[in-house]
């Protein structure tokens, strides 16, 4: 059976979005990081034209980054509006747990997080 959010919650306060996921692990994703990683076809192609950039995203506006707000997609993923007016992406809950850079995700490996 898959790993699905039962809780997923957008901090204010410390410009994280964090999710409870089903077999107890705790996501805990910095907007930022979110962002820059945004699944959406025109943010992937940023992506490989520019590989060796920090962050190939351009993130516009004099807003701090963060959702503005999220709404769920089906069963399967979130989609996130971002206060730099981007709202393309639709991170799919498989997508977020692989994205996953918590301690205990790291250790197991980048591309074998933990489910």
């Amino acid at each position: 059976m898959p790993v699905t959010p039962t809780k997923i919650k957008l901090a204010a306060g410390n410009d994280t979005l964090l999710i409870e996921w089903s077999d107890g692990h705790l996501s805990a994703y910095p907007y930022r990081y979110l962002r820059s990683n945004c699944p959406c076809a025109n943010c992937s192609e940023a992506r490989v034209r520019t590989p060796s950039a920090g962050s190939p995203i351009p993130i516009f506006g004099a807003k701090p980054l963060r959702p503005e707000r999220a709404e769920l997609v089906g069963r399967y993923a979130v989609q996130i509006y971002w206060t730099d007016g981007h709202s393309g992406g639709i991170y799919s809950f498989a997508f977020l747990r692989e994205l996953c850079a918590c301690a205990e995700c790291m250790v197991k490996g980048k591309d074998t997080p933990a489910t």
